[in-house]
C-alpha cells in the first residue's frame, strides 16, 4: 500500500505505509474458543430451557401454597410457650431466683426460644455479629502480616497467604459440617464456621488494601525514626481505615445471609425453622418464615449502608 504524502514547499514525496495490524484473525480465534467453552459450561450444567417451561406449572403451585404467608407461629403467644411459673418481670430481666425456677428460665431462653421465629431470627443476628467480630480480630494481624510491604518476612508472608487461600476454598457449609460434628448441634458450631470463613477472606481483602497504601506517607513516618508497630498505626492503618470498616460491614451483611443458610444443616439460626416447615409441607408458615429473613436482610442492608456513610 502506497500512501502519497505531500508538502507544501517540497517535491511529492511518496511513503509505504505501515501494514495494518493482523489483529482481526487473533479476535476471531478468542471469540471462537470462548463461545466454545461457553457452550461447554451449559451442557455440562444442564441447561433444559423446555424443562423449565414445563416446569413453571408446578412452580405456580407451590406459590400458591404459600399463599396467603401464615404468621401465627410468630404472633400467637402460644407458640412461644411462656413458662406459668414465671412472670414477665422474672423471665425478661437478670433478677435472683430461686435454684428450680432459674433452671426453667435457662432452659427456656436456651432450648424453647431460639425454636420461635423471633428467637430464631435474633440467634441469626447473633451469629452473624459474633462471627463477624471473632474473624475481624483475627483478620486484623493477618491482614498486615500477608501484605509484602508490612509483612515482617518473606517466609511469613507466604507462610499466611498459603494458609488463607487454603482455608478460603473451604465453603462455609463444609466448616459448619464440621464443627457441627465436633461441638453439636446449634448457634456455635454456626458462629466458628461464620469466623473462619470470614476472617480468610477479610485478612486477603485487608493485605491488597494494605499493599495499595501510599508508601510516601510510610517513608516519611519511617523518616521520624518510628518503629515497625508506630509505622503500622499512624502511616498504614489511617490508609486502609476506610476499607477496613467497609469489608467488615460488607461481610456482616453476607454473614446474615450465610447463617440462615447454616441454619439448614442444623448449625442454628432462621434458617433450621425455614427448614423445617418446608420439610413438613408447611408452605404458608414457610412463607412467613422467607418475609421474615427478607425484612431482616433489607433491615442490614439499610443500617449498614447508613453506618457506612456516617463513618467512611
Amino acid at each position: 500500500m502506497v500512501q502519497r504524502l505531500q508538502a507544501t514547499d517540497s517535491p511529492d514525496i511518496f511513503l509505504e505505509a505501515p501494514p495494518a495490524p493482523r489483529h482481526r484473525f487473533r479476535s476471531f480465534i478468542f471469540a471462537a474458543l470462548f463461545l466454545v467453552v461457553l457452550a461447554w459450561a451449559f451442557q455440562g450444567a444442564k441447561i433444559r430451557v423446555g424443562e423449565l417451561l414445563e416446569g413453571i406449572p408446578q412452580i405456580a403451585q407451590t406459590l400458591a401454597r404459600m399463599l396467603p404467608p401464615d404468621f401465627s407461629k410468630l404472633t400467637d403467644a402460644n407458640y412461644y410457650y411462656f413458662p406459668e411459673e414465671l412472670s414477665w418481670r422474672e423471665l425478661l430481666l437478670p433478677v435472683p431466683l430461686p435454684e428450680t425456677t432459674a433452671r426453667i428460665k435457662q432452659r427456656w431462653w436456651n432450648n424453647i426460644f431460639p425454636q420461635t421465629v423471633v428467637g430464631a431470627t435474633l440467634e441469626t443476628v447473633q451469629m452473624a455479629l459474633a462471627g463477624t467480630f471473632t474473624a475481624l480480630i483475627v483478620a486484623f494481624p493477618l491482614g498486615f502480616l500477608a501484605a509484602r510491604n508490612t509483612t515482617p518476612h518473606p517466609l511469613v508472608y507466604h507462610s499466611v497467604r498459603t494458609v488463607l487461600n487454603l482455608l478460603r476454598t473451604v465453603p462455609d457449609l463444609a466448616l459448619g459440617l464440621l464443627f457441627v460434628a465436633a461441638v453439636g448441634l446449634g448457634a456455635f458450631a454456626g458462629t466458628l464456621a461464620l469466623a473462619i470463613h470470614t476472617a480468610t477472606v477479610l485478612g486477603k481483602l485487608l493485605s491488597e488494601s494494605v499493599e495499595n497504601i501510599d508508601e510516601g506517607v510510610v517513608e516519611a513516618i519511617r523518616a521520624t525514626g518510628a518503629g515497625y508497630t508506630q509505622i503500622l498505626s499512624f502511616a498504614v492503618l489511617p490508609q486502609i481505615l476506610p476499607d477496613l470498616i467497609s469489608f467488615t460491614l460488607y461481610r456482616l451483611e453476607t454473614n446474615i445471609r450465610a447463617a440462615s443458610v447454616l441454619g439448614l444443616i442444623g448449625a442454628g439460626g432462621i434458617g433450621y425453622l425455614m427448614n423445617t416447615s418446608f420439610r413438613t409441607f408447611q408452605y404458608q408458615e414457610a412463607a412467613a418464615i422467607v418475609l421474615v429473613l427478607i425484612a431482616l436482610v433489607m433491615l442490614v442492608d439499610y443500617l449498614s449502608s447508613r453506618l457506612r456513610t456516617l463513618v467512611v
